[in-house]
């Protein structure tokens, strides 16, 4: 599993997943990317079949949809990366972190 990234305007430093020709904000094409870093889940999704996928944003700001693991629930840290292109939040520690710290 590799580190996600998102992609930051270099004109404005408007940060966006998945990658876009334009910058929504201020219309830039040219793209930085960085490390999504923590995130945080906000909404999570589970399949009676056992599948489970979570809204999480990212401490820059984007919302990404991403397969998590069953049980974990909103305001969750976690880790996200990419298994063969798909996005995944890992557990960071387990533990819901306090509605202050989501942006």
């Amino acid at each position: 599993m590799t580190g996600l990234t998102v992609d930051v305007c270099v004109a404005c430093g408007h940060s966006v997943f998945p990658r876009r020709v334009l910058c929504p904000r201020c219309g830039g094409r040219d793209w930085q990317s960085e490390d999504a870093g923590p995130a945080v889940v906000e909404q999570v999704t589970s399949h009676r079949r056992g599948g489970t996928i979570a809204s999480v944003r990212t401490l820059r700001g984007p919302v990404v949809i991403a397969r998590a693991p069953a049980g974990i629930a909103p305001g969750t840290e976690v880790s996200l990366g990419l298994d063969g292109g798909a996005p995944v939040a890992t557990s960071a520690g387990g533990a819901p972190v306090a509605t202050s710290a989501r942006r």
